[in-house]
């Protein structure tokens, strides 16, 4: 008897629900699981297991970065990545914080972007 393996799940955490509806058209092969704000995002954390983990940098309440910060205190192997279309935020910023990669919302290249680092990065949760 074989099991079944479970889809990969994404947190994507993004104040535009259209951008996560987006990557889960995209990303066929993974469970999106979408939040808006930095609390919703943190109990959805806490409560489920993610291969990865997508910040946007601006959201509904409090910011990409603090929450990056908040699960790099207990979670230091869920990668995580952050697009944003603010100019303002650079990658030294998103490395320091302990993400592997920034996404510019703005790039031609940004959907392809995301699923080729969804490939390379996600990991898989027992």
């Amino acid at each position: 008897m074989h099991s079944v393996l479970a889809p990969k799940r994404i947190l994507c955490v993004e104040d535009n629900p259209d951008v996560c509806e987006l990557i889960a058209a995209v990303l066929t092969d993974y469970e999106v699981v979408s939040s808006a704000g930095e609390e919703d995002a943190w109990d959805k954390y806490s409560s489920q297991k993610f291969s990865m983990i997508i910040l946007d940098y601006h959201l509904t309440e409090g910011d990409g970065l603090s929450l990056c910060n908040r699960i790099r205190e207990i979670d230091m192997q869920t990668p995580i990545a952050f697009m944003t279309g603010d100019d303002d935020l650079v990658e030294s910023q998103v490395r320091i914080a302990g993400a592997q990669r920034l996404i510019s919302k703005s790039s031609a290249r940004f959907i392809d972007e995301i699923f080729e680092i969804v490939e390379q990065l996600s990991v898989e949760v027992l």
